[in-house]
Parts: C-alpha cells; structure tokens; sequence
C-alpha cells in the first residue's frame, strides 16, 4: 500500500499551505488520496506530489484554478499548448505597458527636476529643445480659462483622441504681438501627448525641434512682467513665428501661480 502523508506534512514537504490544499480539495482539484472517516483527517500519497508540482508551476505562470482543473481533467495537452501561447500574448502586453509606465516616470521626474531648475532661474535663455507633440484647441485670448480647458478636455476625451497619452506640460500658443505688450493672449490651448497619432487632424500641433528663447513669468497670476523678454526681443529685432507658453509646477494646490516658460521659436 502506498505510504500516506497527513495534510500538514504534505503542506510542509511541498511548500504548500494547508489551507491552499483544503481549497484544492474543495473544489475538485486535487482530492486526498484517503479521507479518514472518524476524523476527517486528509491523507495524500508520494504520487500525488507531482500533481502539487504542477498546480504551483502553473499557478506561477498565470493559470487560474479553473483552468488547472479543466487541464488535468480534460487530459488534453492542446489546452496547455494554447494557455501559453495566449499568456506568452498577455506578457509581452503587460510589458509594453509596463514600459509604458517608465517612460510616464522618466518623463515626470524630468519635469519636475526642471520645474525645480525653473524655480531659481531669472532672465533671458536660449535653449535647443526636442520635437513635441500635442493637442491644440483654437480660443482666443479674451476667452475663459475655464472655456479654453474645458474645450480642449472635450477634443482630448473624444473617441478620435481617447486613446492619447496625455503628458505634462499644458500650456498655450500666444499671440506674439500681444506679448510684446506685456498681454497674455492666447490662440490655443495645449498638452503634450505621448506620440502623435496617425492621421491629420486641426487638432494635432507638433512644435518642432531647434533653439528657443525662453523666460519664466507667470501668465496667470494678476501681476506678471516679461520686460526682460520684451526687451531682448526688440533689441536683437526677433519677430519669432511660433511663441509657447508651458506650465511648469511649483505647487499642486495653486495653478494660477505656477512659473509658466514663454518660449520662442529662434529655428533649427
């Protein structure tokens, strides 16, 4: 006769709890080889180990329950065969959202360091700055903050855009003129997005990459000065033909005040 285990050395000898065996056994996965009918103890046999083996290895690799218990009833190894071909296709989906996730990470610590950087930073810079990609909704500078945000909160939610990954910074395009008065006027509000769709749209903008002049204000707040801006723009005679305005964060609580980076389109 086969030499029998109790449940608790069955659970010690294969890493197992009791209680996992007790619900294996509940639900007709894994039965004990021997119930004993006075005390209801659970016994189970060397050869069911291998069974115990299994249950946890594929339990590892993502198998539910349900399935393990199909497979070993059923007896059909075409159904493990297709199990991994479809968790292989679960994995590599998992990843590529996964490095989806490390990429939302480098970006954010990267706008924070800056926004940090932007805290202690005054006067006139000249920066060379990648490609980005974004969202533009036309407005115009006498509309409300509310109905630029709320507008362009519509075009990113709509079926055409609901699947863009929206990035920080948010901002505007601005008027240039208006800006040589010291007015924030704005004729789009903007996000980045992770990638540019396919496709053209009136809604898509794509700020291309080269040397910008850049300077901190904050456009929000009652009172800003882009004197210094203002005057280097007329020294050195700039007519720029793209003027962004990209939030930058100093506190979470308090957006009207965030530092704003105006920047200028100088060229490639």
């Amino acid at each position: 006769m086969e030499e029998l285990y109790s449940i608790g050395e069955t659970a010690k000898l294969n890493n197992v709890s009791i209680k996992s065996l007790r619900h294996y056994d509940e639900i007709g996965l894994l039965k004990p080889r021997h119930i004993d009918p006075e005390t209801g103890y659970r016994y189970y046999a060397y050869s069911q180990f291998s069974f115990i083996d299994k249950i946890k290895r594929y339990k590892n690799i993502g198998m539910s329950l349900k399935e393990l218990k199909d497979l070993f009833q059923g007896q059909d190894l075409a159904l493990l065969s297709s199990f991994l071909e479809e968790q292989k296709r679960r994995l590599a989906e998992e990843e590529r959202l996964l490095q989806e996730k490390r990429q939302d990470v480098a970006w954010l610590t990267e706008f924070f360091e800056y926004s940090k950087h932007l805290a202690a930073q005054n006067g006139v810079t000249v920066r060379t700055l990648p490609e980005m990609h974004m969202l533009q909704v036309p407005c115009q500078g006498d509309d409300s903050m509310y109905a630029m945000d709320m507008e362009l909160r519509r075009v990113a939610a709509s079926p055409e855009f609901q699947d863009c990954q929206l990035l920080n910074p948010y901002g505007y395009i601005l008027d240039f003129d208006h800006l040589m008065k010291n007015e924030m006027y704005p004729t789009a509000s903007t996000v980045c997005v992770r990638e540019r769709p396919a496709g053209d749209s009136p809604y898509l903008f794509t700020a291309p990459a080269g040397r910008y002049l850049c300077y901190k204000a904050p456009i929000l707040s009652d009172q800003w000065d882009a004197g210094p801006l203002i005057d280097y723009c007329r020294r050195e005679g700039l007519r720029p033909t793209l003027t962004l305005a990209c939030e930058y964060l100093a506190s979470l609580y308090d957006p009207r005040n965030s530092p704003y980076e105006l920047r200028l389109f100088l060229g490639e």
